[in-house]
C-alpha cells in the first residue's frame, strides 16, 4: 500500500497524470532530471506538464530552449515540433516560425556544415557506452534534418509556416494503405509500425520507423493511395507536410518541390516504400 505522503516516483508519472496531480507528476520528473539532467524526454514530459498545470509561460520558456539547444546541434525537425509546440499553447505568440528560421540559419552559419557532421557521425566508432540504437537514432535525425537545411531562409519560412504538428497515442492508425493521400511525415520522436495487405487482405509486418525517418512521401509527389498502413507503436510525434501547402509556397519558390524529390531520392532506401519493395521481391 502506498501512503499519501510517499515521495513521487517518476514510475508513477502517467497515474499521476491520469489523475491530474500535476505537483507529483513535476515532483517526479524533477528528481528525475535530477539524476539526468541532459534526458531530452524527461525535459519534454516536464515542458508538457507544466502546460497542463497552467504554467504556460514556464513551459514555452523550456520549449524555447529545448529549441534553440536542438537547431544548433543540427536537429531541425526536434526544433520544430518544439516551435510547433509553442503555437498550442500560444496560437497568437508573435513571430514563432520567423525565430525558428533564424535559429536555423545562424546554426548554418556558425556550425559546421550539416552535411559534414553527418558524415562525421556515420564514420565516427561507437562509443563503449553509447546505445547502438541511440547512434543510430541521431545519425537518421541528422539525415532528416539536410531537408530543411537545403533552403534558403525565405524558402524556409514558408516551408515551416506550412507543417503541421501531428501527435498519436499508442495503438493509433497513421494512414491507411490503398487510402487516398497527398502528404509526408516526418516523425519526430516515437516509433510507428508498417504494414501491407496480404494475398488474403491479413496484415503482413514490414518493420518499424523511428525518429529521423519519414514516409508518405510518394503520396505526396505523386497523389497515389497510401502504399502501407501505418501505426503508431508508442505516443509519436509527426511533421506533416501536405501537397497543397507544397503547391503554395512553391508558387513563390519554385526550387522547394525539386528540393524535395532530390531529398526523396537520397532517402529512397529508408522509406515505406524500400520495406514494401522486399517484402514483394522476397515473395517474387
Amino acid at each position: 500500500m502506498r501512503f499519501p505522503f510517499s515521495k513521487p516516483r517518476i514510475e508513477d508519472l502517467d497515474h499521476y497524470l491520469a489523475r491530474k496531480e500535476y505537483d507529483r507528476a513535476l515532483a517526479a520528473v524533477t528528481e528525475a532530471l535530477r539524476k539526468n539532467p541532459k534526458q531530452f524526454n524527461l525535459l519534454l514530459r516536464q515542458a508538457e506538464i507544466l502546460g497542463l498545470a497552467g504554467n504556460r509561460e514556464k513551459a514555452i520558456g523550456l520549449y524555447r530552449d529545448l529549441a534553440e539547444r536542438y537547431a544548433r546541434d543540427g536537429f531541425y525537425a526536434k526544433a520544430i515540433a518544439l516551435y510547433k509546440k509553442i503555437l498550442r499553447l500560444d496560437p497568437d505568440a508573435p513571430d514563432v516560425h520567423e525565430e525558428l528560421a533564424r535559429l536555423i540559419e545562424e546554426a548554418r552559419k556558425t556550425q559546421m556544415p550539416l552535411q559534414e557532421r553527418l558524415a562525421a557521425a556515420q564514420a565516427e566508432k561507437p562509443r563503449k557506452a553509447e546505445d547502438p540504437e541511440g547512434r543510430e537514432r541521431r545519425i537518421k535525425e541528422l539525415r532528416s534534418s539536410t531537408l530543411f537545411a537545403a533552403f534558403e531562409k525565405e524558402a524556409l519560412l514558408e516551408v515551416l509556416t506550412s507543417t503541421t504538428l501531428r501527435s498519436y497515442a499508442e495503438g493509433d492508425i497513421i494512414v491507411t494503405e490503398g487510402e487516398p493521400g497527398d502528404s509526408l511525415f516526418l516523425i519526430a520522436s516515437g516509433t510507428v509500425k508498417v504494414f501491407t495487405r496480404g494475398e488474403h487482405g491479413e496484415h503482413i509486418p514490414l518493420g518499424e520507423l523511428g525518429e529521423g525517418d519519414f514516409f508518405g512521401e510518394v503520396s505526396l509527389l505523386t497523389g497515389r493511395p497510401r502504399t502501407a498502413t501505418i501505426t503508431a507503436k508508442t505516443p509519436v510525434m509527426a511533421i506533416e507536410l501536405d501537397r497543397a501547402s507544397v503547391d503554395r509556397v512553391t508558387a513563390h519558390h519554385p526550387e522547394v518541390l525539386q528540393t524535395l524529390e532530390e531529398f526523396c531520392h537520397r532517402r529512397a532506401q529508408d522509406t515505406v516504400e524500400a520495406l514494401v519493395s522486399r517484402m514483394r521481391s522476397s515473395q517474387g
